[in-house]
């Protein structure tokens, strides 16, 4: 166990996610100068920019709160760097959870960390979290341009067709999150069933009052109050 706990704390994958970290920031600094320019080229006065910087910054900071979770979660079992470099970059708990168990399970270790968990399925755990998510990047670095040429066509010609596209393609990225809580049923379940009532419920307030401030906070309360929810029936 000590043996893998060091490598996975190791100063060389210290170095390897902080230049990964550095990476991420730089990328989000370049970007935020971009908008900002595309935002005075097409003239778009500086409240409406401001306006959904605030909007940018909740909806960042809110679904942040659960990767630190999920990051504390990991240390223990993973080390440090290798989870915070990753969940900089996936952030998803789910995903690094289940890669690094596949990890594990070829190499007949049932459980992270568990016993005969040694560097070489500690290394196995890793290179599948990474080679894992290589793909979907991949495809979006390689067609996104045709995809979104062939989008475009479609538009043109049926944009009811194009209503109906977006909205099942959102429908299905979040599906994948929906189901596993519906087949697991407990605590779980109930999280998700918290959060699809606040949000009903940030939903008709926000038609019932016409407040539409709420409309930049309803996601975040949802999120906050499926949490908590799930705090409460685990105690």
């Amino acid at each position: 166990m000590e043996s893998y706990i060091n490598i996975a704390n190791s100063k060389y994958l210290f170095i390897c996610s902080a230049v990964l970290v550095c990476f991420v920031i730089m990328q989000s600094i370049i970007f935020l100068r971009m908008a900002l320019k595309r935002g005075k080229e097409l003239n778009i006065s500086k409240d409406k920019m401001k306006k959904a910087f605030k909007s940018g910054i909740i909806t960042s900071v809110v679904p942040s709160i659960a990767i630190v979770v999920a990051l504390i979660s990991l240390v223990p079992v993973l080390g440090i760097p290798v989870p915070w470099g990753r969940l900089s970059v996936i952030g998803s708990l789910t995903y690094e959870v289940m890669a690094a168990g596949i990890g594990a399970s070829v190499m007949g270790v049932d459980g992270l960390g568990g016993s005969g968990y040694t560097a070489e399925v500690f290394a196995s755990s890793v290179w599948v979290m990474c080679f894992g998510s290589i793909w979907a990047v991949s495809m979006v670095a390689l067609f996104l341009k045709t995809f979104k040429k062939k989008v475009a066509e479609k538009r043109n010609i049926d944009k009811k067709w194009n209503e109906i596209f977006s909205s099942a393609a959102f429908i299905g990225v979040f599906s994948i999150f929906i189901t596993e809580p519906i087949v697991q049923g407990g605590i779980a379940l109930i999280t998700l069933a918290a959060g699809a009532v606040l949000m009903a419920g940030m939903i008709a307030v926000m038609y019932a009052t016409k407040v539409k401030w709420l409309r930049d906070f309803a996601l975040p309360i949802s999120m906050l109050g499926a949490m908590g929810c799930s705090i409460l029936f685990s105690m």
